[in-house]
């Protein structure tokens, strides 16, 4: 597996993607937000590190785990998502660091 980067994802903002189950349909969910920071080099530092921030549906939620995702393109990877809190709509926000 390549080592995913803030660039990999900057492109795809404001798209949406898809958690996918083992079983069940699929959860829609958008990239709303990217964040990224530069941290000083350390030995054995592979990337700066960014957060990525996605809206899911509403009235869904998805307890925080290893979740398959993936994009429209048919691009997909498996990143750990954690439940952030629910708007006021009722759809509920989503976390994925990379360190």
């Amino acid at each position: 597996m390549s080592v995913l980067t803030v660039d990999d994802f900057l492109p795809k903002k404001g798209d949406d993607f898809q958690l996918v189950f083992d079983e069940g349909p699929a959860l829609e969910v958008a990239l709303v937000e990217i964040t990224s920071k530069t941290i000083r080099d350390f030995p054995g530092k592979i990337r700066e590190p960014f957060s990525l921030f996605f809206e899911g549906t509403r009235g869904v939620l998805c307890p925080q785990g290893n979740y398959r995702i993936r994009h429209a393109s048919g691009w997909e990877t498996v990143m750990f998502i954690v439940p952030i809190g629910d708007k006021p709509d009722g759809s509920y926000r989503y976390q994925a660091v990379f360190n």
